[in-house]
């Protein structure tokens, strides 16, 4: 399966790009592009079309989440974080379309997780600190998804 799924990965390629210098993340199927410190009032503007949720707001902290379908009977989602309107971090996944957590397996997240690695390498050089943040796979055990993270509060 994991061989299936890297292939697969490759023939398709990621439906992202993140340009190293910048931290400008784009995501071409939804005409998406996000950048360091986006306002909440240009995400809005940019994600109208998009099928958007508003998951809450406290203490500076706003959160959103997407859903779309995307090529190759793909979907992505992801969970964006703002803090004082701005956009501070988020974490995004794609999967086949059929995937659920009826069908989650630990060996298919896991071969997710190198997919999603092997992307963000091959975006990133390997590289995982930058000047505008940082960008990582993170597999959360708990929940059982493994994500890309982009952070982009400045390392310290």
């Amino acid at each position: 399966m994991l061989a299936a799924l890297l292939c697969y990965t490759a023939r398709m390629g990621a439906p992202f790009t993140i340009d190293p210098a910048s931290g400008s993340l784009r995501f071409p199927d939804l005409n998406l592009e996000l950048i360091p410190g986006m306002t909440e009032d240009d995400f809005l503007a940019a994600t109208k079309r998009l099928n958007r949720d508003n998951l809450g707001f406290n203490d500076g902290w706003q959160r959103y989440s997407i859903r779309e379908p995307i090529p190759e009977d793909q979907k992505l989602g992801m969970f964006l974080v703002f803090f004082n309107e701005r956009l501070n971090k988020l974490g995004f996944s794609w999967c086949g379309k059929d995937e659920t957590w009826d069908n989650w397996t630990e060996a298919r997240d896991l071969a997710w997780k190198k997919a999603y690695q092997q992307a963000l390498d091959s975006e990133l050089g390997g590289r995982t600190q930058f000047p505008w943040g940082r960008a990582s796979v993170i597999e959360d055990n708990k929940g059982g998804g493994t994500e890309i993270w982009i952070d982009y509060s400045p390392p310290a």
